[in-house]
């Protein structure tokens, strides 16, 4: 005896949804039609890139030391034409000294700088990641400031399996470059919870591995012993571990490789420079980093160099 289906609605729904699926699933690869299979083709391989673990981000890097007045909003402006997935940074928005390179002691006038930069950095419509610089925090006023606005000094997030340190290199003595013992314990129990990630991508402003360099020899030749900026506790942290590092603060470009891994110190987007060229290290610039299963693979776009789709460069005279 027929019995007629009771589940008929479901039944329409589901075909509903696999035909939509199908609709507007993306390709595996891109169709490549008008060759026949095992024929010569015009292209020079099978298939578009389609590697659900790679993305790209940007990295600016110091604005502040007498910033140029325009460059790095002219960077965020390029930024906004590239459209990476996020942007980071190495710290240094606002300059935070006054006469004499004392911090600055007026909260109304941090608060004018910070406004403005905040405001410049609306123009991203993607996230972006603030890291503290020794203008951003030097002094009581500024590290309370930033907290009010910002919440903490140092974090971390995870994306696609890539674990980023945005760590505060302003822990020291008296605001000094350094990283505290409590910030290391966090960055202990953060890099153990993800103990799993592919990479560990770590940004910070001070180079602290060339300060405890600089200190190891000075110790070295007076005879005393270093007091280091607590940076090697965190490279403890990480061996073993694929990792690479970013940082900024003395506005010349450098590469180092260090542990077998791969250390960067950013030049300048904005910030005081005498703009010599690659050569010296001397220019401003975004970082854009395509993250592969083989670790960051790192371009530097000098911001002369992007233009928009009018060809102009927007760039300050």
């Amino acid at each position: 005896m027929f019995r007629p289906c009771t589940h008929r609605p479901a039944l329409q729904w589901l075909f509903v949804g696999l035909v939509t699926l199908l609709i507007c699933a993306p390709p595996a690869a891109a169709q490549q039609q008008g060759v026949a299979a095992g024929e010569p083709t015009p292209w020079t391989r099978p298939n578009h890139a389609a590697d659900a673990n790679e993305f790209q981000f940007a990295i600016v890097s110091d604005r502040a030391a007498n910033p140029r007045e325009g460059v790095f909003e002219a960077a965020l402006a390029k930024l906004r034409l590239l459209r990476p997935e996020f942007v980071l940074s190495v710290g240094d928005f606002i300059h935070g000294y006054g006469e004499g390179m004392k911090p600055l002691a007026d909260e109304s006038v941090v608060r004018e700088k910070r406004r403005k930069i905040d405001e410049a950095l609306e123009i991203l419509p993607v996230p972006f990641y603030r890291v503290p610089g020794n203008h951003d925090i030097n002094n009581d006023l500024s590290a309370g400031i930033w907290k009010e606005l910002y919440g903490p000094a140092y974090y971390s997030f995870v994306y696609k399996d890539v674990l980023f340190l945005c760590l505060n290199s302003q822990d020291g003595r008296n605001y000094g470059a350094g990283i505290g013992k409590e910030q290391i314990a966090w960055a202990s129990g953060v890099l153990e919870k993800h103990r799993d990630a592919r990479w560990v991508c770590l940004f910070f402003h001070q180079p602290l591995w060339l300060e405890d360099e600089k200190r190891l020899a000075a110790a070295k030749g007076g005879g005393g012993t270093p007091q280091l900026t607590g940076f090697h506790e965190i490279e403890k942290l990480l061996e073993g571990r694929n990792y690479t590092v970013f940082a900024g603060h003395h506005h010349r470009y450098g590469k180092w490789v260090k542990n077998g891994q791969k250390y960067f110190r950013l030049a300048t987007t904005g910030g005081q420079s005498s703009l010599s060229g690659p050569e010296s290290g001397q220019f401003d610039h975004v970082m854009w980093i395509t993250m592969t299963d083989r670790g960051p693979v790192v371009c530097n776009l000098l911001l002369d160099g992007i233009l928009d789709e009018d060809a102009k460069r927007n760039m300050p005279e």
